[in-house]
């Protein structure tokens, strides 16, 4: 394996796992480092480089399905009780596929293919 493949292989496998940690363990500060390392490594030509833009991707997206669609859900019911209990089970949901996908598309960057979505 030359060195160019091994750092691209660490950056792709770097980027997904932060964007698990965002959703498992640190939200925010891992954006953050996602954010740094986008900034960072966005000029690189190779296809560590999708992973890195992919991972940034699902981070807002999942940012917003998380945050926002509840907040508007909430916003908009009528009924406080049901809302709560619709927002929860749609949160837990979301959530456990957000993280699946990010657990097969680290998976695809441990195995130098591109990421699902």
């Amino acid at each position: 394996m030359s060195a160019a493949s091994s750092s691209a292989k660490r950056l792709a496998i770097i980027s997904q796992s932060l964007y698990l940690a965002n959703l498992l363990l640190l939200p925010g500060i891992c954006f953050l480092v996602l954010v740094w390392f986008f900034l960072r490594f966005k000029h690189q030509r190779n296809w560590a480089r999708i992973h890195l833009y992919r991972s940034l991707q699902l981070s807002l997206l999942a940012g917003a399905l998380l945050v926002i669609v509840p907040l508007i859900y909430m916003m908009f019911s009528a009924s406080m009780q049901l809302s709560l209990m619709m927002v929860i089970l749609y949160f837990v949901t979301m959530h456990a596929a957000l993280v699946l996908l990010g657990m097969l598309n680290l998976s695809r960057a441990m195995a130098k293919k591109l990421p699902i979505f």
